[in-house]
């Protein structure tokens, strides 16, 4: 008899199954589908509530950093009370979560809180004939026709600014330095002029254009469009 047939059948190799692997890989599924249902409901959830977060938004800072802002009277009562109205259509349901979400957007892209910031830069500029030409008081126009056109926005205002705003000029609501120093304010005419210029602006622009009216020009499309 050879050694092969003396062998011990517990000596011969044992099939151990497919083990733990089918588990994990079950497990792993597993996880990625409540992941996926995670996922989901979060975004149906932030979805269905744009119009809420809207609201809050609007009238919790957009609104009052709005009034706080250095507008003009009559520019700015006419700002404030377009924000109120559609405040007032969000509260009242009026509006679903799309609308709701391309209004905010375009509120954001447009530098209502810079406006005003910008034309008191622009009256330093006029104020002082002496340490600057006609051209420099120009580019001011000529930041609002762009703005009119999509092709500034509200990051192009911080930067243009940035020069005479207080120590975090990253925040929208930075405020302006006190006293305006002509050194700086060169600074902002020729960010100004860069700006534009990039834009493709014309150097004399013509029909100068109101924040109310870019806000309520950017409701309206919001409303109509959604976002960009």
């Amino acid at each position: 008899m050879t050694a092969d047939a003396t062998q011990d059948p517990s000596d011969a190799p044992q099939d151990e199954g497919p083990g733990c692997m089918p588990a994990i890989l079950a497990s792993m599924v597993l996880m990625g589908i409540v992941g996926f249902l995670t996922c989901g409901v979060m975004t149906w959830l932030i979805f269905d509530k744009q119009d809420e977060l809207a609201l809050r938004s609007m009238r919790g800072s957009f609104i009052p950093a709005v009034e706080q802002s250095l507008l003009e009277p009559e520019e700015k009562a006419a700002t404030v009370k377009l924000l109120n109205t559609f405040a007032d259509e969000l509260e009242r349901g009026r509006l679903e979560g799309w609308q709701a979400s391309g209004v905010m957007q375009r509120m954001t892209r447009l530098p209502v809180l810079q406006w005003g910031q910008i034309r008191a830069i622009e009256k330093f500029v006029d104020d002082h004939p002496d340490q600057f030409s006609a051209d420099d008081s120009l580019q001011f126009d000529r930041l609002r026709k762009g703005v009119e056109r999509n092709k500034i926005t509200t990051i192009d205002f911080v930067h243009i600014l940035t020069p005479v705003l207080q120590s975090d000029p990253g925040n929208e609501e930075a405020q302006l330095v006190e006293p305006l120093t002509v050194d700086a304010v060169r600074e902002v005419v020729q960010r100004a002029r860069t700006s534009a210029d990039r834009g493709e602006i014309e150097p004399t622009p013509k029909d100068d254009v109101g924040i109310d009216t870019l806000v309520r020009r950017q409701i309206e499309a919001g409303i109509q469009k959604g976002t960009y």
